[in-house]
């Protein structure tokens, strides 16, 4: 049951991130291009391309249980944090609360795989 909850909880972080790029992209392209100029166009996309793949790598990672998906997590919150958009920002100070937690429930897991990998070796003998 918690490796449902986990992994479905990353996938939903992961789609609300990249929802969020493809809004930009959607906002400079389609919605207001005369607000932006060529070169605003172009940076805005390059910047959302980039961050779409760097919310990949942490989906997979994430899934994939390892440790560096929440640090890249961190990351990504970060650059949300940074583009001084109040919905990103919101956004990004919560992605960092929960790659936080994310972190403290790996290392909880790990430690408990470990110590059944122990007590299965102590049995064995």
């Amino acid at each position: 049951m918690y490796e449902k909850k986990y992994k479905s909880i990353i996938v939903i972080w992961g789609s609300m991130l990249l929802i969020l790029q493809a809004l930009a992209l959607i906002d400079v392209i389609g919605l207001r291009p005369q607000l932006y100029s060529q070169l605003s166009k172009l940076e805005i996309s390059f910047v959302a391309v980039g961050m779409i793949g760097v919310i990949t790598s942490y989906m997979i990672l994430s899934l994939h249980k390892k440790k560096s998906g929440p640090y890249i997590g961190m990351l990504v919150g970060m650059l949300y944090i940074m583009s001084l958009n109040i919905v990103n920002i919101i956004a990004g100070i919560f992605f960092i609360i929960y790659c936080a937690w994310m972190l403290k429930e790996l290392a909880g897991t790990i430690k408990t795989e470990e110590n059944n990998k122990k007590s299965e070796k102590n049995k064995k003998e």
